[in-house]
């Protein structure tokens, strides 16, 4: 029997108080959460992915009242249920898949002239989005942005305990201490790690130790693309 089991329960619904804050994040979420204060009534948040992009666009619709689409549920909403959302607040997470993206101008444009805000979530600053008119161009290429940047240690420190959390997993100091100077500083590394890592204790009954680390790490290093 196993020392420590893995189970993979859903995710339930993060607010702002459960996110990991550092430096890296620190400015973004303060701007995100103050939407009385944006330039314009849009705002674009970038960010890596697993930057944490989808949690934060959940945490503010929850915060506001408001509703959290991917870009593909996006881009299948009638006209008349985009029109509806002039005075709601709106959050598309991934908004730089959106197809075409006739349909963000729409919304972009109705907000603007009225109640509503809209917060956009992209991988990519909003000037190289795919923009099939100018003046959905010149709407991206005007839109205030704040940005997540890459992860610091605090971070990743940070980003493993929770992810351990979840995965119910516990790491131990010593653990902690041999990984976060040999895992690379990017929000995918880190929960690529913590998946395989519980993949690793639920297959091998072993419960995390630096060797078990260490094998995730070569495993993960011999599997990484050549440049």
């Amino acid at each position: 029997m196993p020392d420590q089991l893995s189970f993979g329960f859903p995710a339930t619904g993060l607010g702002f108080a459960d996110l990991v804050v550092t430096p890296v994040n620190e400015s973004a979420l303060r701007i995100v959460q103050r939407p009385e204060n944006w330039p314009t009534p849009v705002l674009c948040l970038v960010g890596a992915p697993k930057s944490g992009l989808t949690t934060i666009a959940q945490a503010w619709a929850q915060r506001f009242g408001g509703d959290v689409f991917e870009a593909k549920a996006f881009a299948s909403l009638k006209a008349r249920d985009v029109d509806a959302r002039a005075a709601a607040f709106t959050a598309i997470d991934g908004a730089d898949r959106v197809p075409a993206g006739d349909k963000v101008l729409s919304l972009i444009n109705l907000i603007s002239g009225g109640a509503g805000r809209m917060l956009l979530t992209a991988n990519v600053p909003p000037p190289q989005w795919q923009a099939p008119s100018a003046d959905l161009k010149s709407r991206l290429n005007s839109m205030p942005v704040t940005e997540i940047d890459p992860p610091d240690e605090a971070m990743m420190m940070g980003r493993l305990k929770a992810a351990a959390v979840r995965h119910f997993l516990k790491l131990e100091p010593d653990v902690l201490k041999y990984l976060v100077p040999r895992l690379d500083l990017s929000y995918e590394a880190i929960e690529t790690f913590a998946e395989r890592l519980s993949d690793g204790v639920t297959d091998l009954g072993r419960a995390p130790s630096v060797p078990l680390v260490k094998e995730v790490l070569d495993a993960m290093q011999d599997r990484a693309p050549d440049g």
